[in-house]
Formats: structure tokens, C-alpha cells, sequence
């Protein structure tokens, strides 16, 4: 089977290599579409899984931890001492034709919702998991720093939790539009408006936000969040920083204004259905439009990874065609290709 590789510092590489053979416990997949998450369908079951069948359609849930841990216990993956992830370190991975994994790996996913669609599940899963850190209730005022992959996954999520009151800062037009697209009520850049003010105005009371999900990685981000939070409120950091410090100007702030800052990482098996199960409903509204290119996989690198690592304008989520065989989804088509059908 072909696999894309790791071979080193910048140099990866289509390989010809031998398809992964089944074992006890596991179940084979013919990978379909992948980012660094990825979804197919069930080619091959070891005799002693009972609960899958040839042909379901699957998300597969990436990460990897010892099982055995206390984290483990509480699905606190991100906290497992031993994490990681399918592919990143080892086990095989999205960006093979096949793959063969652990049976609780596997999620269902419904004949209606499209493979290429079902590879979303992950980043979905992030932003789901952030905005139920903060629990936001309707009539909430909720503010999203960045419009990025996990920007758009955190509006998504705060849509399918009947948030209509979402505003997001982001400097970049088309992000913005895509922000905008996925359900942001207003989107704004942060290099023409006063963020905070702009909070204050269109929240209750002139409150400030309820919940603000830092998703940008910078400290004018981290800034704004504690400017235009408002007293008892909810700061979630989903981002991944680059610096390794963060300057809170006057921490008595956060002692005054009873201030909440909680780290949001990655997300529970349970999250993962539920993810798909608003996907499937039409609760998560035209997840597709996060796809913004679609590449085969002897393409994966120069058209792919190459482009967005250099931040090319224009993408979000880019997929590689392990060879799916199946319709793809436009982000005009809604959420699914057949039964559902769900406006923008």
C-alpha cells in the first residue's frame, strides 16, 4: 500500500509498503480522507469484534495513551504522561491506505454524513470540548479570538449549543468570512475596532463576555480576553503558544473581577459521539466549508503541508484523498450528501 512518510527534517516521502495485517482486538480501515485526523471504513474485523461490520463508516479517535493512569480513567488524554498520537508516534496513521486499530478507536459514523466531512470530527471535538469547559447559556455573550481551524470548530460548537449571541476578532478577511459562514453573529477585526468596547456594546448589560475562547496563541489575544471578560467570567485557552510566558499586566484583576482562566486540551471518547451526532443532526451547520482544499495523497506535501505551514491565505483545512471512492462534499452541499441537507 502507498504511505506517506517521515524521513526526516523536511523530507517526506510516498512509500511503497506492506499493508498492516490484522490482530485481536483491532479492525482494518481503508483510510478515505485525512488532515492529521482522518475517517474510512471498515475493510477487515478480528474475530472477536462483534460490534462493527465491512463497509461501516468510521472517525477514528487519534490519540494514543497507556490506558492505565489515573488521566486515563477521567478521559484526560492530554494529561496521560504517555500521549500521543496515531501516525505522529507510530501505530500507523491518516496518511496510509490502510490502518489497522484498536476496536475502541473507532466511532461510528452514519451512511449520510460523508467521509471527507467525518475527517472533521477531530478539530470538531476540540472546539466542543472547549466551549463545554465553560458551559455558555443561551443569551450568553461569547467572544472567539481567531478564526483559525479551532476557531471555527469552537463557533461550531457554540452554535450546536444554541448560542446566538458569538462574537469573533479576526484580523484576516477571508477567515473572517469563514467565521462568519460558520455561524459568528459579528465578526470583527481587531486592527479597525476596539475589541473590548465592542464586547461591552453588544453584550447584556454591557456586561463583557461571558465566555471568551483564546484561540489565537499571542499575548494582544490573551489582553483583549481579560479586558473584555466580564466579572465572573470564563476565560478558555484552546491555543497553543509559541512564547513561553504570558504578561498579565495587573493580576489583581483577576482576584477583583473573580476571573476564571482554564486550559482546554484536546477531548473524551463520549465528545467525540457527540460530535458526531450533531454533525449527523444538522446541529453542527456545513462543517465542509472548514475544507478548503483537497489534494491526493502523491500531492500531499507540496500542495498540502507545504502550503499550510507557510500560511498560505485562503486555507483552513486541507485533505488528503487516500483514493476515498466516495462523493466529496462541497461546502455548498451542507453537512451531507444524500438525506440531510442543511443551509449555511
Amino acid at each position: 500500500m502507498r504511505a506517506l512518510r517521515f524521513h526526516g527534517n523536511k523530507d517526506m516521502r510516498v512509500d511503497e509498503i506492506p499493508e498492516p495485517a490484522i490482530r485481536p482486538g483491532h479492525v482494518k480501515v481503508k483510510n478515505a480522507w485525512c488532515g492529521h485526523e482522518f475517517a474510512g471504513s471498515v475493510t477487515e474485523l478480528a474475530p472477536d469484534v462483534t460490534d462493527f461490520k465491512v463497509d461501516d463508516q468510521v472517525a477514528v479517535f487519534p490519540i494514543i495513551t497507556d490506558g492505565t493512569c489515573n488521566w486515563c480513567e477521567q478521559e484526560s488524554y492530554g494529561l496521560c504522561p504517555n500521549w500521543g498520537f496515531l501516525g505522529y508516534s507510530g501505530f500507523g496513521g491518516g496518511m496510509a491506505e490502510y490502518i489497522v486499530v484498536d476496536r475502541k478507536a473507532l466511532h461510528k459514523v452514519p451512511d449520510h454524513v460523508p467521509l471527507d466531512v467525518a475527517a472533521l470530527v477531530e478539530p470538531l471535538a476540540v472546539g466542543w470540548h472547549a466551549v463545554k469547559m465553560a458551559k455558555p447559556e443561551p443569551g450568553d455573550c461569547c467572544l472567539v479570538l481567531g478564526a483559525g481551524p479551532i476557531g471555527l470548530a469552537v463557533i461550531h460548537a457554540l452554535v450546536a449549543h444554541n448560542i446566538t449571541n458569538i462574537i469573533v476578532s479576526e484580523p484576516s478577511a477571508l477567515r473572517a468570512s469563514q467565521a462568519k459562514a460558520a455561524g459568528a453573529t459579528h465578526v470583527v477585526s481587531p486592527r479597525e475596532v476596539d475589541v473590548p468596547a465592542f464586547v461591552q456594546e453588544h453584550s447584556p448589560d454591557n456586561g463583557g463576555a461571558h465566555s471568551i475562547y483564546e484561540c489565537a496563541g499571542i499575548q494582544a489575544a490573551f489582553q483583549v480576553a481579560l479586558t473584555a471578560v466580564r466579572g465572573r467570567g470564563i476565560i478558555v485557552n484552546v491555543a497553543i503558544y509559541e512564547a513561553t510566558s504570558l504578561e498579565i499586566p495587573n493580576p489583581n484583576t483577576l482576584n477583583r473581577r473573580q476571573i476564571t482562566i482554564v486550559g482546554s486540551n484536546t477531548y473524551t471518547r463520549a465528545e467525540f459521539d457527540e460530535v458526531i451526532a450533531a454533525i449527523a443532526e444538522g446541529r453542527i451547520k456545513n462543517p465542509a466549508a472548514m475544507i478548503t482544499g483537497r489534494v491526493p495523497l502523491e500531492r500531499a506535501v507540496e500542495d498540502g503541508i507545504k502550503q499550510l505551514v507557510a500560511g498560505v491565505e485562503g486555507h483552513v483545512k486541507i485533505l488528503v484523498d487516500l483514493g476515498s471512492g466516495v462523493q466529496q462534499t462541497r461546502p455548498e452541499d451542507g453537512v451531507c450528501a444524500t438525506s440531510v441537507h442543511v443551509e449555511a
